[in-house]
Order: C-alpha cells, then structure tokens, then sequence
C-alpha cells in the first residue's frame, strides 16, 4: 500500500483558516460589550468597602449613605463610557451577604453584514456582610 502525501493547501487548511478569521473579526467586534462589562463589574467591586460600611449602620443612616453610593456608581459609570439612559443600580443589604448590580444594555456593530446586536448586560457583585469583632 503506498502513501500518498497531502498536499500543503488542501481544502482542511482552507477551512481552518477561514474558521479563525471568522473568531477573530466577531472577537474584535464583541469586545467592547465584553470590556463594558468588565468595567462596570470594577466599579461595583470599588463601592464594595462603602456599602459594608452603610450596611453597618441603622436604616436612615445607611439609606442616606446608599443613595450616595448610587450617585457614586452612576457617575463613574458615566466616566467608563457605559452612557445606557436605562441603566438601574440596585444595593441589596442583607445580614449575610450584600450585592450590588447594574443593568444595562450594550450594542455590538458588525459592519460586515451591517447588523447591530444588542446585548442586555447584568454584572452583579456578591460579598460577605457578617460582622467581625475583634
């Protein structure tokens, strides 16, 4: 039986290739929706101290201390370039845990088939809110 080599083009090299293009023109496409959702995620991780903190505190205390934290979020959000009308902050204070999530939408345009994709985007950001006495 004998062997017969494979040419260096053939149909499979054709095939792969066009396979990662295609990854990388919709990756460079869908990375602003994934770099708006990192950025937001990061400013909720940066409000995290604060919202312990009025957590801590009696409930108009830490009502009046959670609209500013909103008021914080909303602005930085702003600076980050995540300009959605809609956008909703919500501070949920437990106990147990405390979580803070933003809702909003972002857009992803592809010029090739001249489509624009509209992606609802939720970061949430979970911590532990028990009391430590030391």
């Amino acid at each position: 039986m004998r062997y017969r080599k494979p040419r260096t083009l053939n149909w499979v090299s054709f095939l792969l290739v066009i396979l990662a293009g295609l990854f990388v023109y919709v990756g460079i496409y869908l990375w602003p929706v994934y770099s708006a959702r990192a950025r937001a995620k990061g400013i909720l991780y940066d409000h995290v101290p604060m919202f312990y903190k009025a957590n801590l505190r009696d409930d108009h205390y830490a009502r009046t201390m959670m609209e500013s934290i909103k008021t914080s979020i909303a602005d930085e959000l702003m600076k980050a370039g995540i300009n959605d009308k809609g956008a909703k902050i919500m501070l949920r204070r437990g106990q147990k845990e405390i979580e803070l999530e933003v809702r909003f939408k972002a857009k992803a345009h592809f010029p090739f088939p001249d489509k624009t994709l509209e992606f609802d985007l939720a970061p949430k950001v979970i911590s532990d809110a028990t009391r430590v006495d030391w």
